[in-house]
């Protein structure tokens, strides 16, 4: 007789209590996959350490619910063609729901919580395409106005982590470490930032306190995670007999490098896990993997979407988009300095395997989600050395000639599609369409400039030559031609 499927919750909660609490902004899919797995293996799950997740927004409801059903303990599954094991994670211990609790918030306050950490993605950090905080966005106007609130019931991660210290420094509670998982280049710095703009509009020598007490120590993250589908839940049930409502799936393969500046060095021993390095100079590894990888993802997504295809496997699986994504490589791997212990050559050949991996079926519209913004973040400072050096860019303008095509809602045949979300989708999908009626030259300018900044697009006239003339090519020959140009 077959052994039947049992709940996740039948593992079991830790049985140590954690004296230290990770408090953790942005509970999804990468998190669990990435931080949160890597906690639980350290000392079998039964380390000193806890995550505490923070749910500030309407849609952190779903997942807060999910887990709290489930004893707040969820299966990661790792997926290649070599591999596929399942590892229930218990490293979440408590859950602060702000978004319907606000006294929630006061969790935040406890002594034993030494880390704020998050994943909210580029979006989330509430800022302008100059990297400054958006003080015209409600959501930030709404946490300054009301941030002497009580209770307090945040919009923004920044709003959340400026009261946090704020409260705390009141109360005469330590400070803590704020540490960004997100794929920004150099993600401490840039919500260091955003936090001290928060901070300045709010007065009170908040600004000055946490420039001289709150470490904001730059991360690089690595783990291709691909959005849990009804598929991956029915298989995780069939093949490793785990019920889970929701369940995250990710390749075996992790890189997490760390700048070690965190408060009287408090933080876990997460190097004791391979794949985990901490080290004074993360923005090397930063760099590489924004260009190389997130770009590339950025990239590939659009003009693979207008070849037809849906999954990132099935795209890479054709010799043409392989061959598109290498010389895109090619030209991006010119913009880097030397990695420590990195050969470029060999970790663009690592790259092509883990997109061709065909257990983990990523699907090209999780990598088009946000363009805009993952654009400005891993492509823009590539284009400022390409521009300043003449490197070659003509893979690169392809890739932005169909992202501007993408945007104007019709595949290659003229059948409507569904644009994914994105910060600036109604702008977006304004010049795109525009541009589809009547190719201009300025219309492409226009939308460069919406994407990358005046800065960077006004009066360098040879990228936008390039970009339209792509464009133009791309409407005349079709998207597969592209591939091979």
């Amino acid at each position: 007789m077959s052994e039947s499927a049992k709940s996740v919750s039948s593992y079991g909660k830790r049985s140590t209590e954690p004296t230290n609490i990770i408090a953790h902004i942005g509970v999804g899919g990468f998190s669990r996959a990435h931080q949160f797995y890597v906690l639980d293996q350290l000392e079998g799950g039964e380390s000193s350490w806890g995550v505490m997740g923070v749910g500030i927004k309407p849609w952190d409801a779903k997942m807060y619910e999910t887990l709290k059903r489930q004893d707040f303990l969820f299966s990661c599954n790792m997926r290649s063609e070599a591999v596929n094991e399942v590892v229930v994670v218990k490293s979440i211990v408590d859950y602060a729901p702000i978004f319907s609790d606000a006294a929630s918030f006061d969790k935040l306050l406890e002594e034993r919580v030494k880390i704020i950490s998050l994943t909210v993605t580029e979006k989330g950090y509430c800022t302008t395409e100059t990297g400054e905080l958006d003080l015209a966005n409600e959501d930030v106007k709404a946490d300054v106005s009301n941030f002497e609130s009580s209770p307090f019931q945040p919009q923004t991660a920044v709003g959340l982590i400026c009261r946090v210290i704020e409260e705390r420094r009141k109360k005469g509670v330590p400070t803590l470490t704020i540490m960004s998982c997100d794929n920004l280049p150099m993600n401490g710095l840039t919500t260091k930032k955003a936090v001290l703009s928060f901070a300045k509009q709010v007065g009170g020598g908040l600004l000055d306190f946490i420039e001289a007490s709150v470490p904001f120590p730059n991360s690089m993250v690595d783990r291709i995670t691909p959005v849990t589908s009804k598929e991956h839940i029915e298989e995780i049930s069939e093949r490793h007999l785990i019920n889970d409502e929701w369940p995250v799936v990710c390749e075996p393969f992790l890189q997490w490098v760390i700048e070690d500046k965190f408060v009287d060095g408090c933080r876990p021993s997460w190097d004791k896990v391979d794949g985990v390095i901490f080290t004074d100079d993360v923005e090397g590894y930063e760099f590489m993997k924004l260009r190389l990888l997130n770009s590339t993802h950025s990239s590939m997504s659009y003009i693979s979407t207008l070849a037809g295809f849906k999954l990132v496997f099935e795209s890479m699986a054709d010799k043409d988009v392989e061959s598109f994504v290498r010389r895109y490589m090619g030209e991006i791997v010119a913009t880097l300095e030397p990695v420590a212990g990195i050969d470029f050559a060999e970790y663009v050949n690592t790259l092509v395997e883990r997109f061709a991996n065909p257990e983990i079926k990523d699907s090209l519209d999780r990598l088009s989600l946000d363009g805009s913004q993952k654009f400005r973040n891993a492509l823009a400072p590539a284009l400022v050395q390409l521009k300043e050096s003449g490197g070659e860019m003509k893979t690169c303008r392809v890739a932005l000639a169909a992202y501007l095509r993408y945007c104007a809602g019709v595949d290659m045949e003229g059948k409507a599609m569904q644009c994914v979300d994105d910060p600036m989708k109604a702008g977006l999908e304004d010049v795109g369409g525009r541009m589809k009626a009547n190719p201009e030259k300025g219309t492409c300018e226009e939308f460069l400039t919406l994407v990358f900044g005046e800065d960077l697009v006004g009066g360098w006239g040879a990228f936008v030559d390039g970009v339209f003339s792509a464009y133009l090519e791309l409407e005349e020959k079709g998207a597969r031609a592209m591939l091979v140009a």
